[in-house]
């Protein structure tokens, strides 16, 4: 699912804009019989501001969402129920890198093995961004699909994250949780997945 490009702008300050920016564009065009089309330029305004300016003042105020980007570290706590009814449970470092622009976010997760190997990666699908009750924090929810590992027997899935951001001063914070569609099926949370840098490569 794509999402809209204009799905994060506040709509009454982006049609303002578009207006005063249309208008001065028509202003000029008839004083200086310049040659350009009016609406190619607003379209090409808005994909600079969404590519490249969105974090900028006073482009930022365009967009209710907050900056999530980045590379996040933390814990992710992990359970599931075996073949033999048993309760299984465990904890691995975990690495979400959040990609985004003014009209785009995708998200890559991966999970560290005991042996410092890297497990699967996941890439988010059909994201939605909603700020919380109080409206001090965003909450993301993504399904994903996971690649799986056929060396290690581990088939392809897709699953569910449910995450609360909060941000504090210069610190940024992601909390929640996630299920899978796994049979059996495997569950978990997340802990202290806290903002590291700006770095969006990744180890694979």
């Amino acid at each position: 699912m794509k999402n809209s490009f204009f799905n994060y702008f506040r709509s009454s300050i982006l049609v303002s804009l578009i207006v005063i920016f249309g208008i001065a564009l028509y202003l000029a065009k008839t004083h200086w019989q310049l040659s350009f089309a009016i609406s190619g330029s607003v379209s090409m305004l808005l994909v600079l501001i969404s590519k490249y300016l969105w974090k900028i003042k006073p482009f930022k105020w365009l967009f209710w969402i907050d900056d999530f980007s980045g590379r996040y570290e933390g814990i992710l706590k992990y359970s599931y129920v075996d073949e033999s009814g048993n309760l299984q449970t465990g904890e691995r470092k975990h690495i979400k890198i959040i990609n985004q622009n003014g009209s785009r976010i995708s998200i890559t997760s991966f999970t560290l093995k005991e042996d410092g190997g890297r497990s699967s990666p996941s890439y988010s699908r059909g994201l939605f961004v909603e700020q919380t009750e109080d409206e001090h924090h965003f909450r993301i929810i993504y399904h994903y699909l996971n690649e799986g590992n056929h060396q290690l027997g581990f088939h392809p899935h897709f699953g569910t994250d449910v995450l609360k951001f909060i941000k504090q001063g210069n610190e940024k914070v992601l909390s929640g949780g996630y299920y899978t569609d796994r049979t059996p099926q495997t569950r978990g949370k997340y802990h202290n997945l806290k903002w590291v840098s700006n770095d969006l490569n990744h180890e694979f």
